[in-house]
């Protein structure tokens, strides 16, 4: 088991089954899952009253597209992952940068861009597992 301390990651994904297969893995991993939230709105809210470290983002939210998230959670100087089912250039040109990954994920793939990520913005590395 990885040992993070109390990293909370939001989880914004409005397909149930995938959230919950998300929201397990990173709680093995010792991550606090915060979510999942289904809708731009709810993950607004999440965000101004839990403060997460880190946010893995799906941009499809059922009928509606996350593009504003991207700008609020950058507003806050919040990391985040992109994990969607599209390609690439659905993404703002300015946060093609970020961490992208494509459904479906490899576990594997999506943790070590979470410790990748916190690792760039903390400037401390991540516990590895034991």
């Amino acid at each position: 088991m990885m040992v993070v301390g109390q990293r909370s990651i939001l989880l914004v994904e409005d397909d149930p089954l995938l959230a919950m297969d998300v929201e397990t893995c990173l709680a093995a991993a010792g991550y606090c899952v915060i979510g999942p939230a289904a809708t731009t709105a709810s993950a607004v809210r999440l965000i101004q009253h839990q403060s997460p470290d880190l946010v893995v983002l799906d941009l499809n939210l059922g009928t509606e597209m996350a593009f504003a998230l991207p700008d609020f959670l950058t507003e806050r100087k919040i990391p985040f992952i992109i994990l969607t089912g599209h390609s690439q250039t659905v993404v703002a040109p300015r946060y093609r940068n970020r961490p992208f990954l494509q459904k479906p994920y490899v576990a594997a793939t999506l943790l070590r861009a979470i410790r990748d990520t916190l690792q760039e913005v903390s400037g401390f590395p991540e516990l590895k597992p034991a």
